[in-house]
């Protein structure tokens, strides 16, 4: 009991350290607040649930149309994606989760056992892992449009969705982590190539195989089968994380230490500002990583189709992944960074080596699309924008600053990436994009922190593309037959939907525009009128 209660303060201590001391704040000082908040938001999230599927079934489909054999295809199909999402959530944290240096010497000089911070960072990661999942699940909720179940059944499939990501869970860290270290396949990460090969035949190949067999049988799916599963579920996630904890107890893992960089043998090459920071980009394990993730898609796309055009255009799809690594470029120069002026590092010159980065990383698929047929443009154009994102939001949120800024970083990233992907559909929107990214970078690198208006404009940026994405899928969801449509913040989508195609045209409009310079006012206003509170303060006291 002694060691859980120890491992629940060390959750605690991790995200007070990430939330910035806000579950400290005189609010959720008392239990009865935290509760509100706790059950306000499973109210909304269930009512959202049910909502989405009592309305949209009997639009798409009806009673009468319904057979347990498709039923049970699309439970089966359901199934199969949150075990391939959770696999790439465990694989996500996994990466970009780590203790900071801060976070280490704190839990070393606290009169903690050694398991419970091993306990406690997994309670951690666990719960950041199921954030993320409840994100995507709430997004993927209005593509359930199939099912017909009753309000009980229903429910019975949401609790069924929860519970096999926690079995997903447990069974990806027993697998590719507790029986991996105890194998010795850690080195060289080895249990994360073989986590990556599982998910690619997983996805490609058994999920496909699965469906059918499932929809051959023949059963219905009715409450007290959902129960069933729902037992266990349960039963096999109480099993996994005893054997868990049974490896974990026996085994002599180091929770506390950590490098981000692969040591490499002396490289007899001219140091320069190109070569420092360049180097630094490709000792830096993530970018190994993801690299060598993209490569094994490769090959594996190459065994499955034994086609070298298919398993190309895989390679090329599938390559802008690697610009993510550029997130980890500001902590990877913050140790030396105050040094920089002293060697004529000026930030406009960062700005121009970063960019020349960003086309040195990128030059395959810039080759790509000059030499391939096919529509490869729009993909160089997505691994630009990743690189220039992933940056800027490794400057705004440090890895080395909090154990989870990476995470968050992350996260921000994809959204900030694949909105501005959306609408950079000509070269002329693209280098607009582009030009702005860059100039925004240069700002957060001449001034970092210390320009608070800038920065100020930035996350109302991200925040505005967050809206603006999410505008874009309600819009896209609430689409039910052809024509052309008006998202509120101005995007324009044409649709063509019939039997034989399903064409979709997006395009924006002045209303985007007008939109995006109102809430920058807003987001100015706002500044000002909180630096002359906060100035009126100081002059008070």
């Amino acid at each position: 009991m002694m060691k859980l209660t120890d491992s629940y303060t060390i959750t605690k201590i991790l995200l007070n350290e990430v939330f910035n001391n806000i579950l400290s704040n005189h609010i959720f000082n008392k239990k009865r607040n935290r509760y509100i908040l706790f059950a306000l938001l499973f109210v909304i999230y269930v009512a959202y649930y049910l909502l989405n599927v009592s309305q949209l079934n009997q639009i798409f489909i009806t009673e009468e149309q319904t057979n347990a054999s498709l039923q049970n295809m699309l439970f089966s199909s359901l199934t199969n994606v949150i075990i391939i999402i959770s696999g790439f959530i465990y694989l996500i944290v996994t990466i970009s989760f780590s203790l900071t240096n801060r976070m280490q010497y704190q839990l070393k000089i606290l009169p903690f056992e050694k398991g419970s911070i091993w306990l406690g960072s997994i309670l951690f990661k666990l719960l950041l892992g199921y954030v993320s999942f409840l994100i995507i699940f709430a997004i993927i909720i209005p593509l359930l449009n199939l099912f017909y179940f009753s309000l009980g059944l229903n429910l019975l499939v949401l609790v069924y969705c929860q519970l096999l990501f926690f079995f997903s869970i447990s069974i990806y860290y027993f697998l590719f982590h507790a029986l991996s270290v105890k194998m010795k396949l850690t080195v060289f990460n080895l249990n994360h190539i073989l986590l990556v090969v599982f998910l690619f035949f997983y996805l490609f190949v058994f999920r496909f195989q699965i469906d059918q067999t499932v929809r051959s049988l023949s059963f219905e799916l009715t409450i007290l089968v959902v129960l069933g599963f729902i037992v266990l579920l349960a039963a096999g996630t109480l099993l996994a994380a005893l054997f868990i904890s049974k490896l974990q107890t026996s085994g002599k893992e180091d929770v506390y230490s950590s490098s981000d960089f692969y040591s490499m043998t002396r490289i007899p090459v001219k140091m320069n500002h190109l070569s420092l920071l360049f180097l630094g980009m490709i000792r830096n394990k993530l970018t190994l990583r993801l690299s060598g993730i993209v490569l094994l898609f490769f090959l594996l796309a190459w065994i499955d189709t034994r086609n070298l055009y298919t398993a190309m255009t895989t390679l090329v799809y599938l390559y802008p992944v690697i610009s993510f690594s550029a997130i980890r470029y500001y902590s990877t120069t913050m140790s030396y960074r105050k040094m920089n002026p002293f060697y004529g590092l000026s930030a406009i010159k960062e700005t121009l080596v970063t960019a020349l980065m960003n086309v040195m990383i990128n030059l395959p698929v810039i080759i790509a699309a000059m030499v391939l047929s096919g529509d490869y443009v729009k993909t160089t154009y997505y691994a630009f924008i990743i690189f220039e994102s992933a940056l800027m939001m490794g400057i705004i949120f440090p890895k080395n600053k909090s154990s989870v800024n990476e995470f968050s970083a992350s996260i921000l990233c994809v959204v900030l990436a694949l909105s501005l992907y959306l609408i950079s559909n000509h070269l002329l929107i693209f280098l607009v994009i582009f030009t702005v990214l860059t100039s925004i970078k240069y700002y957060l690198l001449q001034g970092v922190f210390t320009m608070k208006l800038t920065k100020f404009i930035f996350i109302g940026t991200v925040v505005y593309l967050v809206l603006f994405l999410i505008d874009y899928l309600v819009t896209l969801f609430s689409i039910d037959e052809s024509g052309e449509y008006m998202s509120t913040l101005g995007l324009s989508i044409d649709m063509t939907m019939n039997e034989q195609e399903l064409f979709t045209n997006f395009s924006l409009t002045p209303q985007v525009l007008v939109t995006f310079v109102s809430w920058l006012l807003i987001v100015c206003l706002v500044y000002l009128v909180a630096k002359r509170i906060s100035h009126r303060r100081v002059f008070d006291k």
